[in-house]
Order: structure tokens, then sequence, then C-alpha cells
């Protein structure tokens, strides 16, 4: 709603516009003195009521003649017209009368935004940031808008934070410069603002939200659940808060804190399939499988179309070896998310425990095309081939995830230990001691797929040269 209206509460307008409508069907007069036609006017306008607006300038212009301030509304009806042109044209005739109206600078620049002329809407725009207008967080988000809108989200971030800090409390303003960050991959760089922001603004719920979003970002779980501990200090009814810490203690694998804070969202709003579905697994995690399955049914029951609770029974099914079940569940839950790679990973697992091998390639083979950095997908999509005797093709898999995943040690073992099985030693020898290099801890995978190994000299010697000296 425009600020014109701020004046008045909305049983205010309501009695207004019923007013000023009730005037229009009996055709009686009725005064409105400028304020409140602006106030009417404004009001169609946010709604996009173009007709109601058109008689409301009218009947504001027949009451109240010698008045220039209903020239920009006029121009704002003709922009969502799409009479942009005429609408500038009033805004330039306007302007010859009421030089300096920031309404004019405004309205055009907005004109300007949506005729995709951003450069000349930011001029617009920054032709009100010397004045002392009482719109300037409009102007300023307005401005980062338009930067926006030409992919400049550098110049939109400094403008989003210059209209933050004029209005700190702003809830909108601190999420929207959070995805500006986010979208920007700049993360660490969220952490050092929202940390200088809530220097000067502790009681800022949002910002210490925000603050534990971009701490899990970066796997900082500990800290992302102390904002969220802020959060809750300042409002102990921020029911994402408890959500978010929830996840962050699932992720810390402190898996009944985390159903306890699931559980308490509970209280605060109406609960959600994904909810229960995390709750799941939170159980299944602590192999507590029949509780487990009551979650993933509860949250299918919510919501039939979530993918995750149906992959959910899926797993439950292969841990009670009912593999048929969970197969029939993971085509479900990839049917409802075909581009989801996990669940499509983890039917490919299972069709290869069940030697369905054809199938499972095929699987893997899409993980890794549409994710060329899943290493296990790599491993698994190779071994299908390496069980069949097909040493070459596993090796050929290897190399190709490899050139994607240089430094990937885990990648280099398992290569290690297809070119040693097929009796290529030297090679063999080569791509671990790569692989050492990168991740010493990582050998216990090529132990598993040859645990032989340990009665080899050759490699014990290197195992013996590259191990950490103890501390």
């Amino acid at each position: 709603m425009s600020e014109e209206l701020e004046w008045q509460s909305e049983n205010d307008i309501s009695a207004l516009i019923q007013r000023f409508e009730e005037q229009l069907e009996s055709e009686k007069g009725h005064f409105f003195d400028v304020e409140e036609f602006e106030a009417i006017i404004d009001y169609y306008l946010d709604n996009h009521e173009k007709t109601m607006a058109r008689q409301a300038i009218e009947s504001a212009k027949q009451q109240h003649p010698d008045s220039s301030s209903f020239g920009a509304r006029e121009a704002r009806l003709l922009a969502l017209e799409n009479k942009y042109d005429q609408a500038l044209r009033v805004l330039d005739q306007l302007e010859v009368f009421e030089p300096g109206d920031e309404e004019i600078y405004f309205t055009r620049g907005e004109i300007f935004g949506l005729m995709d002329r951003h450069e000349d809407a930011i001029e617009e725009y920054k032709k009100l940031l010397d004045t002392d207008t009482e719109r300037m967080v409009d102007v300023l988000s307005n401005i980062a808008f338009e930067y926006e809108s030409m992919n400049n989200f550098d110049q939109a971030l400094v403008y989003l934070e210059k209209a933050l800090y004029l209005q700190p409390d702003s809830d909108d303003l601190i999420q929207e410069i959070a995805f500006f960050f986010e979208i920007n991959h700049r993360e660490e760089e969220a952490i050092e603002f929202y940390t200088r922001f809530l220097d000067e603004h502790p009681y800022s719920a949002y910002g210490w939200f925000h603050l534990g979003i971009f701490y899990s970002s970066q796997d900082l779980y500990e800290k992302a659940i102390q904002s969220y501990e802020f959060v809750l200090a300042i409002d102990d009814k921020f029911a994402a808060a408890y959500f978010n810490m929830a996840n962050s203690y699932s992720s810390l694998k402190q898996f009944r804190k985390a159903i306890n804070l699931y559980r308490e969202t509970f209280n605060l709003e109406q609960p959600e399939a994904i909810t229960y579905c995390y709750i799941g697994e939170c159980y299944e995690s602590l192999d507590d499988i029949e509780k487990a399955l009551k979650y993933y049914y509860m949250a299918m029951d919510k919501d039939e179309k979530l993918p995750e609770s149906w992959a959910g029974v899926a797993r439950v099914f292969m841990k009670q070896d009912r593999n048929k079940m969970a197969v029939n569940y993971y085509q479900k839950a990839m049917e409802l998310s075909p581009q989801q790679e996990d669940i499509k990973f983890e039917l490919a697992v299972l069709y290869l425990q069940l030697n369905e091998y054809d199938k499972a390639a095929t699987l893997f083979e899409e993980v890794v095309k549409n994710n060329k950095n899943y290493s296990e997908a790599w491993m698994n999509y190779s071994l299908i081939y390496a069980l069949q005797g097909d040493f070459d093709t596993a090796q050929d898999i290897m190399v190709t995830a490899i050139d994607s995943n240089a430094d990937e040690a885990l990648l280099w073992f398992r290569q290690a230990g297809y070119l040693y099985r097929s009796g290529k030693l030297e090679q063999a020898y080569v791509h671990m001691e790569k692989a050492f290099k990168l991740d010493f801890e990582s050998h216990t995978e090529l132990l598993d797929y040859i645990p032989e190994l340990m009665q080899n000299n050759r490699f014990l010697e290197m195992l013996d040269l590259y191990k950490e000296p103890k501390k």
C-alpha cells in the first residue's frame, strides 16, 4: 500500500472506499478533500482496479480542478494500462508546473522500470538521494531492484544495505539481502555482514535467524545453533528457528535433541509433512525402525506427493529385507521427483545389491551425468562392471570420474584397486601414491575392496611412508 495511506487505518480506508462507491451508484455528490481522493486513488491503483482508479481520478479532477496532486497518479494508471509513453508525457507536463516534485521522479522511475529502461529508472531515483524524502527506503530498495534486473547484484546489495540501515527493523530487507548473498555464493561475506549488523541491532530476530542459516551453509552448526538460540530469546514463538535448530542438531548427529525441537514446532504451527519426514530420518539414524516408519507414514498421510517420505519408507524396507517393496517405494519417489539425484542413487544401490546390474548402471549413469562430482555414484557405477570382470570398462569410468574430480582421493584409490585386480601393478601403485598424497585416511576404502593388500610388503612400505607421524 502506498505511503499516503499510512495515516489511515484499514477500517478508515474501507469506509472511505465504501462512501465513494455509494456515491457512484447513487449518483449523489459527496465531497472528498484532496487527501481523501489521494487515498481512494492509491487504493485502486495498488489493487490494480484500473476502471475504478480512472473514475476516482476523474471525480478528483472535477472537485479539485486546481490541484496538481493527481497527475502522478494518472501517470501510474496509464502505466498500468501499458500506455508508457503517454504516462511519461503526463509527468513531463506536470513537471513544468511542479519542478522538483519528488513524486514525479519516483513515478517516472517506476515507469522506466516497467519499460525495462533500468538505467533511466536508476537515474530518476538517484535524483531523490540528496533530498529529505520520507520515502528514502523505498527509493533505495527500488534502485536495488533495478540493479538486480540488470544482473548487477553487487550494486543491488549496496543499496539494500543502505536501506536496511535506515530501517533496521525491516524483516523484508533482511531477507532480501540474504537472498542476494546466497545467489552470489557469498556466504562468508554474509556472516560478516550480519555479525556487524547485529552488533548494532542485537534484538533483530530475523538478523540472527539469517546469520544461523549462513553458519549452517558453512557447516558451522554449533554457531548456527547459538544464533537460533538468540532468535528464540527474542521471540520464543519463531517456529522456523526451532525447525532450523533441529536441522543443525541433526547434522551434528544429536538426533534426540533434533526430534524434540521438530516437535516444538507443532505447538506453534500446523505440522508439515517434511517435519514428520525429518523426525522419521532421525529415528532411522537411531535405528528405531518402528518409529521411523510411523513418522514416514504420517508424512505421507499429510502429503502423499512428498518424495522424501516414500524414499524413507523404502530405506526402512531395505533394512527389513523387504527389497521388492523397497523398489516400489523408490520408484514412486522417483516418479514424484525425477530430478532428485539422492533418491535415484539409493534405488541404484538397491538394484546393485539385487544383482540387477543393467538397471543399476542406467541409474548411476544418469546420476553422474547430472552431477559429475557425485563420487559415490561414480564408484558404484564402475563397480557394476568390476563385479562382472569387465575391468576395462570399470577403469574407463574411473578415468572420466577423475577428470572431473582430480582432488578426490577415493576415486584414485578405487582406480588403483581396479588396476591391481587386472594385473597392472605399476599403474596401480602410481595411483595409490597419488591418492595417499591427497588424503591418507581414505586408504581404508582401498583395503575394503582389496583387504589382502595388508599382506603386501610394497603396499605396507607405502602405507608407512605416507602415514602421519604420531604427535
